[in-house]
């Protein structure tokens, strides 16, 4: 039920008792074991044991090799040594009048950024330069907060500055359609091979209007976030997560239950690969070809990120020359909307 409450659903639904697995997959598993034991569920061990010996010796085992796992994670290569604190006159809309700006608001009369805008304004008064990587530096009062500010701004002013999009609503930085041919980013797999992905599409669902079964076309788009850490695995580190942003043929943003199920039904085949694969061509491309970037320069250091992701070393891994080439899914396909649909279909066959 992905933790619905009974008010959000319709009136036979809430009156059942379920078991929840949106909070733990095993207490979940756990408590339907239970559940069928206290009601006798027919079962055959012996036919159990033997399903569970032909599932696996179909699927492709572990070798003792070993195996490179990428992450989402990038590294924040260079961090500036000094952070600028100002004070700014309480009635300037400062996001207004600098957009561009990457900057902490401490309170409405106090500004902590890197660097000064680009434009000199009386309104606005750099009063202290501070150190606030030294351990003693207390002028500060929560230091990551400020980063973690600044670094969205920052990588969101990159963003917008190579073609992406913003929603006014949801603040979602998507790909809109027609910034690159064909909607395709081209990009080098991990092994080295070139390919592409889809990053603005259109897909028909079968949905339900006024009781009548009808097909309806909406358009996804790529959308990165990304999130500050300031000591993960040792270092700051950024974690990029790719989402779907949905939005009708005109560009409206679907609300917010209709793109969820429908992102469910876009993605429900999207594993390691196809996430790995999206991450990496984002990455890149914002890169334009390097693989490091300065998201603000100064005379004391810059904000610079890494675009590799950040890899590991296990000891046994998968022959992936022994598995079947990636397919990738047709475009064209009708997909469900909803739950009763995929019930109804499912009777009528």
């Amino acid at each position: 039920m992905d933790g619905l409450k009974s008010t959000e659903l319709d009136f036979l639904t809430s009156d059942l008792v379920y078991i929840p697995f949106n909070k733990s997959w095993f207490d979940g598993f756990v408590a339907l074991l239970r559940k069928l034991d206290q009601i006798g569920a027919p079962r055959d061990k012996a036919l159990g044991h033997q399903a569970i010996a032909r599932s696996l010796s179909s699927e492709e085992r572990p070798a003792k090799r070993t195996e490179t796992q990428w992450s989402n994670l990038i590294p924040i290569i260079e961090f500036p040594s000094i952070i600028r604190k100002y004070n700014v006159v309480p009635e300037v809309n400062v996001e207004v009048v600098e957009p561009n700006w990457s900057f902490y608001r401490d309170d409405e009369e106090t500004l902590l950024a890197f660097n000064p805008p680009e434009t000199t304004y009386d309104w606005l008064e750099e009063v202290e330069a501070i150190e606030y990587q030294k351990p003693a530096c207390a002028s500060i009062r929560d230091i990551r907060q400020v980063l973690r500010i600044i670094l969205r701004k920052s990588i969101k002013n990159l963003c917008l500055s190579r073609g992406l999009k913003q929603n006014e609503e949801t603040n979602r930085i998507y790909f809109p359609p027609g910034l690159l041919p064909h909607n395709r980013l081209h990009f080098t797999r991990y092994d080295g091979r070139k390919t592409n992905v889809q990053v603005v599409g259109e897909r028909k669902f079968r949905t339900r209007v006024e009781g009548n079964l009808t097909i309806e076309t909406s358009r996804y788009h790529i959308s990165p976030d990304f999130r500050f850490f300031a000591d993960l695995l040792g270092d700051p580190k950024l974690r990029i997560q790719v989402g779907v942003f949905w939005t009708d043929l005109s560009g409206v943003a679907l609300d917010s239950r209709t793109a969820n199920r429908r992102r469910k039904a876009l993605c429900k085949n999207w594993w390691n690969y196809e996430w790995l694969s999206r991450n990496m061509a984002v990455l890149q491309w914002l890169g334009n070809g390097h693989d490091e970037i300065p998201l603000i320069e100064t005379n004391v250091g810059n904000l610079r990120i890494g675009l590799t992701p950040a890899t590991f070393s296990s000891q046994y891994g998968i022959d992936e020359e022994t598995l079947s080439a990636v397919q990738e899914e047709d475009e064209s396909t009708v997909l469900e909307d909803s739950e009763d649909i995929r019930e109804e279909m499912t009777d009528e066959s």
